[in-house]
């Protein structure tokens, strides 16, 4: 019998889906915008088995979609209505559906991804581990910021102070850059501890699962993507 399947490698998530943006550039048509995005969100849905890639690419696409139209709609030869132009709505249209097909590609690809397995991935690649260290950290920021604005709210709550424009710098904007600061210094330290810095090939414990299979993948899904786009 066939042992088990091995999960996905989080680079070969990465690097399919960066390979969508190459398909996408290349082939420019709002047709295959379209279509990369269905694929796209469909998969991301069956992964996370919610609305969330949906949610978030109307979120990121629909600012974008609006700017495209304001900046686009006036100016063609064939006017509908005031400021708005045949012409330019199509070219509103095709930007938007690209950048939605970009963005709902690399959402579909982070479905994928847990921060510490990509960091774990990159640490034994030939990257190295202080590539590794800052993508997590980078990934880990936003996060990590909106725990600390949090709790320095509770803190204010509790303490019975008030915060409002006049003093949100003092008791909000100052506490949550210290905490910020200190927590990346005690990292700093840690991982100066850990060998950061050591030349030479460094391990993990436990090693991200991966095959043959999915490191042949990595390289060939992103040169069919170059192929299909020259041909």
């Amino acid at each position: 019998m066939p042992g088990p399947r091995a999960p996905l490698n989080p680079l070969t998530a990465l690097v399919t889906g960066l390979s969508s943006w190459i398909l996408v550039l290349g082939v420019n048509t709002w047709q295959f915008s379209v279509a990369v995005t269905v694929v796209a969100l469909a998969v991301g849905t069956w992964r996370t088995r919610n609305l969330a890639v949906i949610a978030t690419t109307v979120l990121l696409a629909a600012p974008t979609a609006v700017s495209m139209l304001l900046i686009h709609a006036p100016y063609g030869t064939h006017r509908i209505a005031p400021l708005l132009t045949i012409e330019g709505l199509v070219t509103a249209g095709e930007l938007a559906a690209r950048f939605t097909a970009l963005m709902a590609s690399l959402l579909a690809a982070a479905a994928f991804l847990r921060v510490p397995d990509l960091a774990k991935a990159l640490q034994v690649s030939p990257l190295g581990p202080r590539v590794a260290y800052i993508v997590a950290a980078s990934l880990q920021l936003l996060p990590q910021g909106r725990r600390t604005v949090e709790v320095v709210r509770d803190a204010n709550r509790l303490a019975g102070r008030r915060v409002h424009a006049g003093n949100v710098i003092p008791r909000m904007v100052v506490p949550v850059m210290t905490q910020l600061l200190t927590a990346n210094a005690q990292k700093s330290t840690a991982l100066e501890t850990a060998g950061l810095d050591l030349p030479g090939r460094c391990t993990v414990l436990r090693a991200v699962p991966d095959s043959p299979a999915q490191k042949a993948a990595r390289v060939l899904i992103p040169v069919a993507a170059v192929v299909a786009v020259l041909l």
